[in-house]
């Protein structure tokens, strides 16, 4: 950590106004209204990286695996009905196939028919109960809707499930940091990241839990994990910023806000 910097009063106003412009955000401090930590910069939040149902679910069809990969790049590339068409065909051919369930869902979703996504996460789940990457997903896709209760319960089953899968613990911590349980976060984010620690997100969201505690010191301490993990994405150099606001050295925040500005 860089040592903090006495500043004369003008100088220091300078800075914090071109801070507040450049941000256009509240810095990490206790007096923020809301914790959207689920939206983690470059996860698009699934905060954390998964390994995909399909890849656990026994091919029971022919081809089955290869028309769900190819449902799935559709997806990618945004052709949402027909992906849905080879789901639709591959359930036909193989009503057991929780992993097309999933997928289909995911589509649905996409679309913004919950109750269709739903009905197929659902049917994945029942199908698969003891499989903690579905589980999970589900809790996922709760959560997005702000779902916190029914959210939480899936993260904590597909913990029970796998307790050493990291991204479950990840997605807990970002619930119960969202219901203002930062310490519970912050102790779910730490087994994550000693399950797994290149999971990028976790050191930012973790830092951005510490912010609204007031530990600045070890806010910037994530906050720059996570600039040495993902250099490319400006809003690690914003929240570091407003971490050593917090702290009064404003000229290394001045210095990390032109560091986002440039990236």
């Amino acid at each position: 950590m860089n040592k903090i910097v006495k500043i004369h009063l003008p100088h220091c106003l300078a800075v914090v106004g071109l801070i507040v412009v450049a941000l256009g955000l509240v810095s990490c401090s206790s007096t923020a209204t809301s914790t959207n930590l689920s939206e983690a910069p470059t996860a698009t939040l699934a905060p954390a990286v998964e390994v995909s149902p399909t890849a656990e679910i026994p091919v029971n069809v022919p081809n089955s695996q290869q028309q769900i990969e190819e449902g799935k790049s559709l997806i990618e590339s945004g052709e949402i009905e027909k992906a849905i068409e080879i789901f639709d065909q591959v359930i036909a051919s193989d009503p057991q196939n929780a992993s097309a369930y999933v997928q289909r869902a995911i589509a649905k979703d996409i679309q913004g028919n919950y109750e269709a996504a739903l009905a197929d996460f659902n049917k994945a789940v029942e199908l698969r109960p003891t499989d903690a990457i579905i589980v999970n997903t589900r809790g996922k896709f709760f959560a997005n809707y702000e779902k916190y209760d029914e959210a939480l319960a899936d993260f904590e089953q597909a913990i029970l499930l796998d307790p050493n899968y990291a991204s479950a613990y990840v997605n807990r911590a970002n619930i119960l940091a969202n219901m203002g349980e930062y310490e519970k976060a912050i102790s779910d984010y730490n087994k994550a990241l000693e399950l797994r620690s290149d999971l990028v997100d976790a050191y930012y969201n973790r830092g951005t839990a510490y912010g609204l505690m007031e530990q600045f010191d070890k806010a910037v301490e994530d906050f720059r994990k996570y600039i040495e993990l993902a250099p490319e994405d400006p809003w690690g150099y914003y929240r570091l910023a407003a971490a050593y606001a917090e702290l009064g050295d404003l000229d290394t925040a001045l210095f990390n806000i032109n560091k986002g500005i440039s990236t």
